[in-house]
């Protein structure tokens, strides 16, 4: 047998950075050498993501992963024992053949998205790169500017506000490590904007690592996050952008939008973020529509110059980008592996992406643990655009860490997407 064989698996329940359990799997090849993955979920779910399999019953709330740790032990480990851990397509092929079902309900797409990855990182401790360049070659040199979640809203928040995220990206920074220096020291003078704007108690940690929205006004929220950018002197370095996730806002009866400020149809909501846009430096809008409606995706995104972003729409899903494609609904994908299972069908989508002229933004969730590797699969592609979270918190900070060793690494190679072409997304 080969030393790069896959030759062993262990599966076993590991906890988030949200207390839940999830499906942590080690694959082992013949020589000894580890590689390991958990997959990562989100607490906001599109419809069209890959079924996510586990316990239900009273432990841990129903949340629990034994099932899955049979699963890899029982069928997944049989069917890869033997296979070269460097060959990902024949292992992905594998796990997708073994599970047999659309929405990868037989085997759950967090257990072939743990397998998948774990399997990639092996496969790079056999090449002895990092994953990145194992996956995207060694000529990797483009780094992602950080989007910075700065005021978290929808779930993410007690404050009623709509919309789920509110960015602050500097669009001025020359090297990553600048850019998180930048976050940082808006991030630093966004408690005290709030309280002077909207008083003590307005001031709340929000889910995602940033702060709470402080108005349920959206328009308000932008304002504040924009007071503190000025406060810290970045007001021609920096730009916002927001994630709208409006399917969780859509009632599918009457065809509107439910938000705190009215009830809007498809072309009010058109107009509402045209003009939006237009009164504020936002460069991009994700899933500002329902998540089924390429042809109002499609409007929008004739109607302005925003970078119009899909999350929920796409699912880093070759299917559904292909249909995006074909109506010009969007300039972006969210690339998030566990939303279709395999790192093989996750980097076709971003290469799919790329190929019709979209930009590929990887993006943690909010379910999330300190090694997920979306960033590394990111640069694999060459993202330019990147959600990090906020500039705080261990899991969000670790990544963001990363990223920055890895700028060092490259040396003077590394590159980063200008502010020039940033902005050419804003309304002049």
């Amino acid at each position: 047998m080969k030393s790069y064989c896959i030759s062993g698996m262990k599966a076993r329940e590991v906890l988030n950075n949200k207390g839940c359990p999830v499906l942590e799997v080690d694959v082992l090849s013949e020589d000894g050498r580890l590689g390991r993955a958990s997959a990562s979920f989100g607490i906001s779910a599109g419809a069209h993501e890959v079924a996510v399999v586990r316990d239900g019953g009273p432990r841990y709330g129903g949340m629990g992963v034994l099932g899955p740790i049979r699963l890899v032990e029982e069928r997944i480990l049989p069917a890869l024992r033997g296979l070269d851990c460097r060959d990902q397509r024949a292992v992905d092929r594998t796990l997708l053949e073994l599970d047999g079902t659309p929405d990868k309900s037989a085997l759950g797409g967090n257990t072939i998205c743990s397998v998948s990855l774990a399997v990639a990182r092996l496969g790079a401790l056999h090449r002895e790169v990092p994953l990145y360049q194992y996956l995207g070659g060694a000529l990797c040199d483009t780094l992602p500017l950080p989007l910075f979640n700065m005021i978290n809203g929808g779930p993410y928040s007690a404050a009623p506000t709509d919309f789920q995220e509110f960015h602050a990206a500097p669009a001025g920074a020359k090297s990553f490590a600048e850019a998180m220096r930048m976050g940082v020291e808006v991030l630093q003078r966004l408690p005290e904007v709030i309280r002077k704007r909207h008083g003590a108690a307005a001031y709340r940690p929000g889910h995602l690592g940033g702060i709470g929205a402080p108005s349920a006004d959206p328009r308000e929220v932008l304002a504040t996050l924009w007071a503190a950018v000025e406060e810290a002197g970045y007001a021609d370095r920096f730009v916002l952008s927001l994630d709208c996730a409006t399917s969780h806002l859509f009632d599918p009866e009457s065809g509107r939008y439910n938000l705190n400020f009215g009830r809007f149809d498809t072309t009010e909501m058109i107009d509402y973020f045209t003009e939006l846009v237009r009164d504020f430096p936002i460069f991009m809008l994700e899933d500002p529509l329902h998540e089924d409606d390429f042809e109002g995706f499609a409007r929008l995104n004739t109607a302005v110059p925003t970078l119009i972003c899909g999350d929920d729409l796409f699912v880093t899903s070759v299917r559904r980008l292909a249909v995006g494609a074909a109506l010009n609904a969007a300039g972006a994908m969210i690339f998030k592996p566990n939303m279709i299972g395999s790192v093989s069908e996750a980097l076709d989508a971003a290469r799919y992406a790329v190929a019709h002229g979209m930009e590929v933004i990887p993006s943690q969730r909010a379910a999330t643990s300190p090694d997920d590797p979306t960033a590394e699969l990111g640069l694999a592609v060459g993202a330019r655009l990147m959600k990090v979270g906020a500039p705080q918190t261990g899991e969000r900070t670790q990544q963001q860490n990363n990223l920055i060793r890895i700028e060092e690494s490259m040396g003077a190679a590394a590159r980063l997407i200008s502010g020039e072409e940033v902005r050419r997304w804003l309304v002049r």
